[in-house]
């Protein structure tokens, strides 16, 4: 699983991920993304569903890549604990 944090969010709810870190994303079984101490996970069969933008961005170094914007949807429980069974 890759993980990787966050800064800011696109018009406050998107987080948006260049095309060749979600390939790597599936490959590597998932993605944590972290922004301001709260995480999502989202596992390979989610992200092959996503599409990434008509638009091209040249890298400052080189190549060039497409972001793709996912709605941010925090993990309200923490995926490492167990729940409590009553």
């Amino acid at each position: 699983m890759i993980k990787t944090n966050v800064t800011k969010l696109w018009q406050g709810k998107y987080v948006s991920l260049r095309d060749y870190i979600v390939k790597q994303a599936i490959n590597n079984g998932g993605i944590e993304i972290k922004h301001n101490n709260k995480t999502m996970q989202l596992k390979p069969e989610e992200l092959q569903d996503l599409k990434p933008n008509s638009k091209m961005f040249q890298s400052k170094f080189k190549g060039s890549y497409r972001l793709i914007d996912i709605l941010f949807k925090p993990v309200t429980e923490d995926p490492k604990q167990g729940r409590l069974i009553l």
